[in-house]
C-alpha cells in the first residue's frame, strides 16, 4: 500500500494520458451542470476536482454519492460515473438513470458492469484497492473536461503536480528516518489518539475529507474532519469537552498556502481558543503553485501518513474488512 502511495505522480501523468485517448460522449449543445456519481474511494477524485476547478469552471459542478441522481439531470446534463471496480451498487444505479434520462454519460472504471453501461468509457489499470487509484480515477476526467472545452489547458498543472508529487514522495519514502520524515513524526503524535482534521479554507476541504476517509480504512482508525470558517460558528464550542476526552484528540490542520492574513488569523485564535486542550496541533500545508499540485501534495502527505500509522498499529493496511462484510450481507439480502 505504501508503494502505491507514493507512486501517485505517475498516476497522475498516466491517468492524463488516458483521458486525453478516451473516446467522449458528444457534449450538449447547451450544457447546464456537470455531476460526478461515485461512492468511497472513487468519488473523492470528484471532490477534488470540484475544488481545483471552482475558479474556472463555468457550469455547477455536483459530486453524487447515492443511486439517484438529482431530479433536473436529463439531456442536458454531463455525468461521469466514476467506479473503480465498476460493479459498485449506487454507482451503476446513478449510470443508468443518466441513460434513462438522456444526459451525456462518461464511466471511468477498470471495466465490470459500468463499463457495458456507457458506451463511453475511460478504462483504467484494474487490481489496486480504490482508494489507492486515485490518479486513475480523477485525472481523466480533468483530461476528459479540458478536451470538452470546459476548462482552459491543464497539462502544465498536471505536470507539475506530478513533479511536486515525486519530490514530496522521495521525502517521506520508508528508507528516509523519521527525524527527516515528517509523515513518520505525524503518525507517531497521531498513535494512540483520535485524529481531528482541519482544512484551513474550502479550497483545501477535499483533501481533509480524504485524510479523514484514509484514517479509516489504512489505520482502522476513528477520525473525524471540518473546514475553517464554518467550524468556528459551531464546532469549537464542542471543545468544550471534558479534558480527558479532548487530550485523546490531536488535531492537524491543512493549509493550501494562499490563505488570506485574516483566514490565517483566525485558524490561530481558533487553535489558542479552542484547541488548547487537544493532544497536539499540527500544520501541514500545500506545495506548489496550482491549486491541483496543493491538494494532491496535501492527499499525498496524508495518504502516507495513515499507512504509518497502520504500521505503528500492528494492522494491514490494505484489507477493508468492515466494508466488504456490509457488501456481502447486502448481497445474500
Amino acid at each position: 500500500m505504501l508503494e502505491v502511495a507514493l507512486s501517485l505522480h505517475r498516476q497522475v501523468r498516466e491517468g492524463w494520458r488516458l483521458g486525453s485517448a478516451a473516446p467522449l460522449p458528444s457534449l450538449p449543445a447547451s450544457p447546464a451542470h456537470l455531476v460526478i456519481a461515485g461512492m468511497g474511494g472513487s468519488a473523492i477524485g470528484g471532490d477534488l476536482l470540484a475544488a481545483v476547478l471552482e475558479p474556472r469552471l463555468p457550469l455547477p459542478l455536483v459530486v453524487v454519492r447515492d443511486s439517484r441522481l438529482p431530479s433536473y439531470v436529463g439531456p442536458r446534463s454531463v455525468v461521469i460515473a466514476v467506479s473503480y471496480s465498476g460493479e459498485t451498487e449506487e454507482t451503476i444505479a446513478a449510470a443508468e438513470q443518466a441513460v434513462r434520462a438522456g444526459a451525456a454519460l462518461l464511466a471511468i472504471t477498470s471495466g465490470g458492469r459500468l463499463a457495458e453501461i456507457s458506451g463511453r468509457v475511460a478504462r483504467v489499470p484494474a487490481g489496486l484497492p480504490p482508494r489507492a487509484a486515485l490518479g486513475y480515477l480523477m485525472i481523466p476526467a480533468l483530461a476528459a473536461l479540458e478536451r470538452w472545452g470546459l476548462t482552459g489547458p491543464c497539462a502544465g498543472d498536471v505536470e507539475e503536480a506530478a513533479t511536486v508529487l515525486q519530490e514530496v514522495a522521495s521525502e517521506i519514502g520508508p528508507a528516509v528516518p523519521t527525524s527527516r520524515n515528517a509523515a513518520k513524526r505525524l503518525a507517531g503524535h497521531m498513535s494512540g489518539r483520535i485524529p481531528a482534521v482541519y482544512a484551513g479554507s474550502p479550497e483545501v476541504e477535499a483533501a481533509a475529507r480524504r485524510w479523514k476517509c484514509q484514517f479509516n480504512e489504512n489505520s482502522k482508525a476513528f477520525a473525524t474532519w471540518n473546514t475553517f470558517p464554518e467550524l468556528t460558528h459551531n464546532e469549537t464550542v464542542g471543545w468544550a469537552s471534558p479534558a480527558e476526552v479532548l487530550g485523546m484528540v490531536a488535531a492537524v490542520v491543512l493549509l493550501g498556502g494562499d490563505e488570506s492574513e485574516r483566514a490565517i488569523r483566525r485558524i490561530r485564535v481558533t487553535c489558542d481558543q479552542a484547541f488548547r486542550k487537544a493532544a497536539g496541533v499540527h500544520e501541514i500545508r500545500g506545495r506548489g503553485g496550482s491549486r491541483l499540485s496543493r491538494l494532491l501534495s496535501l492527499v499525498l502527505m496524508g495518504d502516507a501518513t495513515s499507512i504509518y500509522l497502520a504500521y505503528l498499529r500492528g494492522v494491514d493496511p490494505t484489507p477493508v474488512e468492515a466494508i466488504t462484510a456490509v457488501k456481502r450481507r447486502m448481497r445474500e439480502s
